[in-house]
């Protein structure tokens, strides 16, 4: 997954849009192939169910009440596996971390 993070837009009523795709657009137009969420109320979002090692494009646009605003510059982001568990040996001395 990938957690998206933005700048609040000033004004009452506000939402937001949020495009992502493998397929890099333009730097400020996503791909017509782009997937969609609406409706955001907030200024973050987490994508779920991403191929894992794969490089997102993600645009953000502010929802007025008179229309969708420019979509940002776009933004780009890998997602990466992380393992189950993990053994670190230093100085003798090993720590291992499993993730939840």
């Amino acid at each position: 997954s990938l957690t998206v993070l933005w700048t609040a837009v000033s004004g009452s009523g506000i939402t937001y849009t949020v495009r992502y795709s493998t397929s890099s657009g333009t730097a400020t137009e996503p791909p017509s192939g782009a997937l969609t969420v609406s409706g955001i109320t907030g200024t973050s979002i987490t994508l779920s169910g991403l191929t894992q090692g794969k490089m997102y494009y993600i645009w953000v646009a502010a929802v007025l009440s008179n229309g969708q605003g420019p979509y940002s510059i776009r933004v780009s982001e890998t997602t990466f596996t992380v393992p189950n568990k993990v053994s670190l040996t230093t100085n003798q001395v090993t720590r291992t971390v499993t993730s939840n």
